[in-house]
């Protein structure tokens, strides 16, 4: 099993534009598929194997896996230290989670410094789903986080119930990313976890302030004109 596992990987070929034309086809529930794919991470390149089934890895790590069944598609992944396995059955496609699971992994040290690097200033979120008013807030954030013009990253408490922070997403309609674990030591120092909600700003690879609790719009948009000097 485990060279014949190694056998398709291997032979495994890189899924180009008209390669992608039959799968669609053939594959159920294909919008919601891809914007559930897209709510994970960006996808690099897609690869088709022997078995059918297309892959590829997340520009952020981590991995996914689409089949397609007669009626229904699986998509399985493996991202941030989360585990999913997702079913789209025609005709209402919507989405059923078959597992969900977690593991030490999610947003590590090298997360953070990464994302220093990379945006020369925002935001992070960081709610439980223990704690109501960082759920309301995450619900409130999703109507305007486009307007806010800088970067926000959504990490789940590390010590959260994965199943009641799945709840809480599917209830809302929330991008599964948000299932992300922050597991950074660093935030940790910082006192990310004292509170939830927090949030953390940064600017010029730093951290700058962390303010805990519930903010709203107004808020929000208030405390990144003070802190980041941006006006919204």
């Amino acid at each position: 099993m485990k060279i014949f596992a190694i056998v398709i990987l291997i032979l495994s070929t890189p899924l180009s534009y008209a390669q992608k034309a039959p799968l669609l086809k053939k594959l159920k529930c294909s919008d919601a598929v891809f914007k559930a794919i897209s709510s994970l991470g960006e996808p690099k390149e897609w690869r088709k194997s022997l078995d059918g089934s297309v892959s590829t890895d997340f520009e952020s790590g981590g991995k996914v896996q689409v089949d397609a069944g007669a009626d229904k598609s699986l998509i399985t992944s493996i991202q941030n230290g989360v585990n999913l396995k997702l079913e789209f059955s025609a005709p209402d496609c919507k989405m059923k989670v078959l597992k969900i699971s977690s593991s030490h992994g999610g947003f590590l040290d090298r997360d953070l410094d990464q994302l220093l690097k990379k945006e020369k200033m925002g935001v992070i979120y960081l709610w439980s789903p223990h704690m109501s008013l960082s759920v309301y807030e995450l619900v409130e954030m999703k109507k305007y986080l486009s307007s806010l013009k800088i970067s926000v990253t959504i990490l789940l408490d590390l010590n959260a119930d994965i199943d009641l922070a799945n709840k809480s997403i599917q209830k809302f309609d929330l991008p599964l990313d948000y299932l992300k674990r922050m597991n950074s030591r660093k935030l940790e120092a910082f006192g990310a976890t004292i509170h939830y909600p927090s949030t953390i700003f940064y600017k010029d690879g730093e951290l700058i302030k962390r303010v805990p609790g519930f903010n709203g719009k107004k808020s929000l948009q208030d405390l990144i004109k003070k802190h980041l000097g941006v006006t919204l």
